[in-house]
């Protein structure tokens, strides 16, 4: 692995030189220069994923029988009275019957959260919207067309985590995959 190992002694100690081939030292420098730049791009994903505002959290939600989809989102610090509205950037997008829906079928449309944002699961909070056929009412799915029992089901919501964050993990994640490689190619030690 080494083209020459040379230990040289005087009155301060053992000294052990490793000369390594030309091509060799350009290997370790490409390698180097590798675990730098991904340390550079981790540093910059993780600035983007705390930034100095709220995050922006995003939630799932369906009824129980899965005919109605959803996802909405919306900037953590518009929480900070426990409702969030259109207004405030509350963003909306649902499916049901082969019909999209949006925060623009009901501009009175909003979420209560917890002061942090979140939405506990039959916690009393979530999404209130009212686009015509159908209405969901915190943990309440309700068929305006059906108005028996039949026609009531179960609200669920799922936090998703923010595409940033999932992309800094990632970075993170490869960054120390690389840096373990650097590392195992490394030599060991030196002979003397």
């Amino acid at each position: 692995m080494y083209d020459h190992v040379s230990v040289s002694s005087n009155h301060f100690g053992i000294f052990a030189t490793v000369h390594l081939s030309k091509e060799k030292m350009i290997d370790s420098m490409f390698k180097k220069l590798a675990s730098v730049t991904v340390g550079t791009a981790m540093i910059f994903a993780v600035g983007e994923i705390m930034p100095a505002q709220a995050a922006i959290l995003i939630y799932d939600f369906s009824n129980t029988s899965k005919t109605l989809k959803g996802t909405f989102l919306f900037d953590q610090a518009a929480a900070d009275d426990q409702e969030v509205t259109i207004s405030e950037g509350l963003k909306l997008f649902a499916t049901y019957g082969g019909q999209s829906y949006t925060e623009a079928d009901d501009p009175l449309a909003s979420v209560l959260t917890d002061f942090s944002g979140k939405i506990p699961n039959q916690g009393g909070l979530g999404l209130q919207f009212t686009p015509g056929t159908f209405e969901v009412y915190r943990e309440n799915f309700i068929n305006r067309n059906d108005l028996t029992d039949a026609g009531v089901e179960f609200v669920s919501y799922t936090s998703v985590p923010e595409p940033t964050f999932m992309l800094g993990s990632c970075m993170f994640g490869l960054g120390l995959l690389v840096r373990k490689k650097i590392a195992s190619s490394r030599p060991s030690s030196t002979k003397a």
